[in-house]
């Protein structure tokens, strides 16, 4: 058996690279035939910009070699970081062998040393020992000390973190930084790990989103000396000398592949310190961190370094260097800052500028210039729109078409990628890149058959250029070739070992034909500095344990604690080896720290109390948990009176718990008397309230009427869908629940949702609550801030216990309230408790706008869609408009959730994908207005639809309940708002749900408003419908519509479309009024009048009798109104305890219909109803007007009927359900027609 040992000293291995640059060929449905004329461009279109791309990789990684070696730095750079992405395509050594030479021969000193690290980090020799001392010749420094992670919630670079404050506290190489249970505390990293490639913090630091990282190093000098330090790093970056600041940069780097700080340091004889502060963001980086050392001319040169930091003991003084980096993401090449910021990974991710560029770029571009950006946009529209315009260059149309081809499998599209691969006759060529193309699209198709002719192609190909075959193609070999051919597979893993690449894939391979020793030597020799995260070492330690290999396996997860101290599935590995080999004591620790740091984990709280024979492993927040006693006391039985009610909730805890790793648990406690036994077995699962990102259940029980306890039938307890199924209940038993959920991580990040909580110590009348009681534990320095709303009579107590305030809420008689129809919810009426971390709008305005910084900033691809949207338009007015319509309409309304979870879409992302939700829309408009010269803010609403006011207004602390984001435009009489949400919306009044809405500013003061109110005029409809009648009662009818508000959006909606208007006028505008009409297909429709205004004209008719008029013998009978009522609708009961809060869709609106009816012939009408007047005063108005023609045979009614209040108080119901009545009373009149002979015979 070979004993794996920890070796500190070996390097990791380079991560996947970020995608290659070459792989397309041409559609046969899309390239241009050979008499076919291409489409004229202009010819400034045209100019060459240099040779960019081949469709054979070996020839563009020459031409990137010479474009690096002649170029300036910034075309050079871009040139080098399209030869990394080309690496995997191009024959092996291919693109070493063209870094060497850049390395010999470039123009710039800063290039060839760009060129020679790039070449040292994929070097086959890297690990070896040798690399060691060549890693040292060439600068890079090796001896570090590690110290993070540190919670970083925004400027976390400027924040003085851990020893930061003082140059004498780098001394304490003991001292602890600890947050909760994430231990923070010096490491030495391996030598090894700092290779050309950089620290690998993927291994080192957990949590590393949205954290910050200290890399500090002593350098010695033995006399002056002056010198340049350079630090290359993903994420943010701030690098020190002594504690004076060399450089920094604040944009979030996806890839730390060139030097993007400098500064000449000028140093005397003695010891001094060297510090890097690395932050990330809350997407996800490379994690690598590389810092050199050279003369000022840029020559390596090696210092002596240790990782045994301390204060200096020598002074120094520094002076920002400028990198050519810096240089080419400004303005001078913006091909160059385009390609850096994709293929370079320099972009920032809060704020990408590359498909600006980009955009910008192509409006007026070469062919190879469009090649190189349908390779490196991100957006899969935009690159397929760059290759697609492709038409003169032969070079960029053949990489254009294989392009496409990846493109189009990529996507799903097998059977389009088939047919253009044939129509290029991509299946008789033998190149390597044909080959694996060609084989990818056999493999999208799914048909074993094309399955195993890509894996003969592949393997072939293999066979004979072992050596030299592309790295990508082997690795899509290996994964064919594992259940297929063992020697095949092991040959090919054996070759990416020795290219150093997929060492833990390879291992179970290379090891197999030398049984458990060889797979144990295979282990050690991918685990020696050839892991790059910890979940390549959780992969490798769980292949070896699987392997018969369990010291082995202990080994590497010993090594990976020391690695990754905050990883839970570190320790339960580890855990899990030491239970093996007998080590009790050490087994509980490590089963111990995993359940800590995953809390929410039942199964470590179950292996945990069975192998401690404990009861549980209780944490602090249980000790507010009662005993079932207490609770079974406050049950009353079945008794008379109970029919109306489901169940009794007896007792309701809510215990909230902020703990030192800034995680947070809610522990619930609740218990339910069954008065109506559940009838469906769907009622016998418990609905589990989940109040965050992980739930465990601690307690599931039911007490049984007659005594005794019985327990779940069913109970799923893994973390983020527990589920408990009941045996069957019946009336008098109890239920009792205790679950605790926990936040999967520390609060309070940029890309995390605010943290709040809302409680009601109140309950409908058929869930009566008998009991409520809520406790905040958290500490002084991040307090959870607590308040009460409509309390009524309940107990409050606050305690310190060390560093925490404990607040406790009792509320012995919750008040009950009658389950009414159109209540507002409980927030609205029962007493509300809500906590948050921020304590007001100010603290949780300046959260929001660290995280969103620069969102807004328009870059060149949105000043170019601006630009030529508003090209036509003189005034602020008509750009507004335009600029609105484009954003409502041409960006279709998507919940699409971003990276950053709670925070909106960048407006590139929207551009690229042509969709987005209510805050990402609002923030692509900003953004387009600020293009040109209109300043917006964003608004965060709680729209009507959401209805919880009180939560938002709660004065103790800020509760971001907000469902809505819209934008606002200042200017006279209070400012515009602008709701794009939608497509069809318009300018003009405000949606009816955002209308009286809650809402947050992000400008100005700090504090909740309420939106325009909007007047019942700005929504409904103007109706006129003249009627023909018939004799029959039948008849037809021509209407006109003009419609306002929400009103004509919905039309918008519906009738933009031609086919679909006949369908929405029959169901909508119809339906209800007159029955067995059929409207004609013919229908007329204008959607963009003046403030949104949209008018539709239609007809219809009624071909059998009846439809219109009821036929009573020699009387036709007209109805005046639908058949229900508003009073049926709107105010059911006769007296009411809550208040009414009418709908959004109801109140305001103003809906006028005129009817002009007709009468047939031989009939007149008789029977004509008075109008009028009823005055709701504040509630609304209806009016009834009735004109008879003088000639008996016309007569014209109008309906107006305005609701303007949208919330009735109880006070006010009597009044409210009275003028509903007098209006129903009103309205719903007829009118009768009688025959003329009929008539004339009775008069005789």
């Amino acid at each position: 058996m070979v004993r794996l040992v920890l070796a500190l000293s070996l390097p990791l291995l380079l991560p996947q690279s970020a995608g290659s640059l070459h792989k397309l060929p041409k559609t046969a449905a899309n390239a241009p035939s050979a008499k076919a004329v291409p489409a004229a461009r202009p010819t400034a279109a045209y100019a060459p910009a240099g040779e960019w791309v081949s469709a054979d990789p070996d020839k563009m990684v020459e031409i990137h070699q010479r474009r690096a070696t002649e170029a300036e730095p910034a075309a050079a750079l871009a040139s080098l970081s399209i030869l990394r992405n080309l690496e995997d395509r191009a024959s092996y050594g291919k693109v070493a062998q063209a870094l060497g030479e850049i390395a010999k021969n470039a123009k710039s000193i800063e290039i060839r040393e760009e060129a020679r690290l790039l070449g040292r980090s994929r070097a086959e020799d890297r690990y070896t020992p040798g690399a060691q001392t060549v890693d040292r010749q060439g600068g890079i420094v090796k001896d570090l000390a590690i110290l993070g992670p540190f919670r970083d919630t925004g400027g976390g670079l400027e924040r003085k973190d851990g020893p930061e404050g003082s140059l004498a506290a780098f001394a304490d190489k003991k001292a602890t930084y600890s947050w909760g249970t994430m231990l923070v505390s010096w490491r030495t990293v391996p030598p090894a790990f700092a290779t050309a490639e950089g620290v690998p913090l993927d291994l080192l630091i957990h949590p590393r989103r949205e954290s910050c990282t200290l890399l500090a190093s002593k350098v010695t000098v033995d006399a002056d000396k002056t010198f340049v330090v350079r630090v290359a790093s993903a994420g943010q970056v701030r690098a020190t000398f002594d504690g004076a600041e060399l450089g920094r940069s604040e944009d979030v780097n996806a890839l730390g592949l060139f030097d993007r700080v400098a500064g000449k340091v000028t140093a005397k004889a003695g010891a001094h310190l060297l510090t890097v502060k690395v932050c990330s963001g809350a997407l996800d980086d490379s994690g690598r961190v590389r810092i050199r050392t050279t003369t000022v001319a840029g020559e390596p040169l090696a210092l002596p370094e240790s990782a045994d930091v301390g204060a200096p003991t020598a002074t120094s003084t520094v002076e920002k260097v400028a990198l050519p980096l810096t240089a080419a993401l400004g303005a001078g090449d913006p091909l160059a800052a385009a390609v850096l910021r994709t293929a370079g990974g320099a972009d920032d991710l809060r704020s990408p500028r590359a498909p600006g560029i980009f955009s910008t770029l192509t409006a007026s571009a070469s062919d190879q210039v469009l090649a190189i950006a349908g390779a490196l946009a991100p957006s899969g529209a935009n690159r397929s729109a760059y290759l697609h315009r492709i038409d003169h260059d032969e070079s960029a149309r053949a990489y254009r078409d294989r392009r496409l081809v990846e493109e189009h499998a990529r996507a799903d599209l097998a059977d389009w990628a088939m047919a253009s691969a044939q129509g290029m006759g991509l299946q008789a060529k033998t190149d390597a890149a044909s080959v694996l193309l060609f084989s990818q699209v056999q493999q999208a198709l799914r048909s074993d058959a094309l399955r195993m002719l890509a894996y003969r192609s592949l393997a072939a190909y293999f066979a004979g250029h072992e050596r030299t075959a592309p790295t990508a193609l082997l690795q899509s070999l290996l994964g064919m070739a594992s259940p297929l051919d063992r020697n095949v597979a092991r040959a090919v893993a054996t070759e990416l070992a020795r290219r150093e690449r997929d060492p833990v894939s390879t291992v179970a391979l290379r090891g197999e034909p030398l049984g458990a020793a060889g797979l144990g030597q295979t282990a050690l020799t991918a685990f020696q500095g050839r892991i790059a995260s910890i979940d390549e070492g959780l992969r490798l330690g769980r292949i070896v344990a699987a392997g018969g290999l369990p010291k082995d396996a202990t080994a590497i997860f010993e090594a990976l604690a020391y690695f990754a101290p905050n990883r839970s599935d570190v320790w339960s590995e580890v855990a899990g080896n030491r239970s093996r080999e007998g080590q009790s004591e050490r087994y509980f620790a490590a089963l111990r720290r995993a359940r800590d740091l995953d809390p929410g984990n039942a199964h470590y709280r179950a292996e945990l109390a069975l192998r401690t024979q404990e009861k549980s492993d209780s944490r602090a927040d249980e000790r507010y948990l009662v005993p079932s006693e207490t609770i079974l006391a406050r049950r009353q039985g079945i008794r008379e009176g109970s029919a109306n009610v489901a169940d009794r909730q007896l007792y309701w805890l809510r215990a909230v718990t902020m703990h030192p790793d800034m995680r947070v648990s809610q522990l619930i406690q609740y218990a339910r008397e069954i008065v109506i036994a559940p009838r469906t077995q769907d009622e016998l699962f418990e609905e589990i309230p989940q109040e965050g990102d992980l739930t465990e259940i601690l307690r599931a029980r039911v007490h049984r009427k007659g005594g005794g306890i019985a327990y779940p039938t069913e109970e799923h307890n893994d973390g983020r869908r527990p589920r408990i199924r009941w045996p069957d209940l019946v009336p008098g038993d109890t239920v009792e629940v205790a679950v605790r959920s926990w936040t999967s991580s520390a609060i309070g990040g940029r890309g995390d949702a605010p943290f709040y909580f809302v409680d009601y110590a109140g309950a409908p009348s058929t869930h009566p609550l008998l009991y409520n009681e809520v406790i905040v534990d958290s500490p002084k320095s991040r307090p959870i801030h607590v308040d009460v709303v409509r309390g009524g009579a309940f107990q409050k107590t606050e305690k310190n216990e060390g560093d925490h305030t404990i607040v406790r809420l009792v509320w012995e008689k919750p008040p009950v309230f009658p389950e009414e129809p159109l209540s507002p919810p409980l927030s609205e009426t029962a007493p509300l408790i809500v906590g948050s971390t921020y304590a007001n709008w100010d603290e949780f305005r300046k959260w929001y706008a660290e995280a969103v910084k620069g969102f807004t900033e328009p870059d060149e691809e949105v000043r170019k869609i601006a630009a030529d949207l508003t090209k036509k338009e003189t005034t602020k007015e008509g750009k507004l408009r335009v600029l609105f319509n484009f954003v409502a309409d041409s960006i279709r309304y998507v919940n699409f959730v971003s990276g950053e979870w709670w925070l909106p879409n960048r407006p590139q992302q929207l551009l690229a994908r042509r969709e987005g939700d209510c805050d990402d829309k609002a923030i692509l408009l900003i953004s387009l207005l600020k293009a040109v010269g209109i300043e917006a803010q964003e608004v965060l609403v709680q729209t009507r639809l959401t209805g919880m006011p009180s939560v938002v207004r709660a004065p103790g602390a800020a509760i971001p309940m907000f469902d809505h984001g819209i934008a606002f435009l200042p200017g006279p009489g209070g400012g515009t708002y602008l709701d794009a949400t939608s497509p069809e919306s318009r300018l003009g009044p405000l949606p009816s749900m955002d209308a009286r809405a809650m809402a947050l500013r992000m400008a100005g003061p700090a504090e909740i408003v309420s939106l325009p109110p909007s007047n019942p005029g700005d929504h409904g409809a103007d109706v006129t419908w003249k009627i023909a009648l018939r004799q029959d009662g039948g008849g037809s009818l021509q209407a006109s519509e003009v419609h306002r508000g929400d009103s004509s959006f919905w039309l918008r909606t519906a009738l933009r479309q031609e086919e679909t208007r006949l369908q929405y006028v029959q169901d909508n505008l119809v339906a209800g009024w007159f029955s067995n009409l059929s409207v004609d297909k013919k229908i007329e429709f204008d959607g963009d009048g003046a403030q949104g205004v949209a008018k539709v004209r239609y007809s219809a008719a009624s071909e059998a009798g009846g439809g219109f008029a009821r036929d009573e013998g020699e009387d036709l009978v007209v109805r005046l109104a639908p058949t229900s009522t508003l009073a049926s609708s709107l105010a059911s009961l006769p007296r009411r305890t809550l208040p009414v809060q009418l709908p959004p869709n109801l109140a305001p609106s103003k809906q006028v219909r005129t009817f002009a009816f007709e009468a047939p012939k031989g009939y007149t009408f008789t029977g004509v109803p008075d109008g009028g007047k009823e005055d709701g005063g504040e509630l609304g108005q209806a009016k009834l007007t009735v004109k008879k023609d003088p000639s008996g045979k016309t007569v014209t009614v109008e309906r107006t009927v305005i609701f303007d209040a949208d919330r009735v108080p109880v006070e006010k119901y009597p009044a409210f359900r009275a003028w509903l009545l007098r209006v129903d009373a009103l309205m719903h009149k007829s009118l009768r027609l009688t025959r003329v002979a009929a008539r004339a015979g009775g008069a005789q």
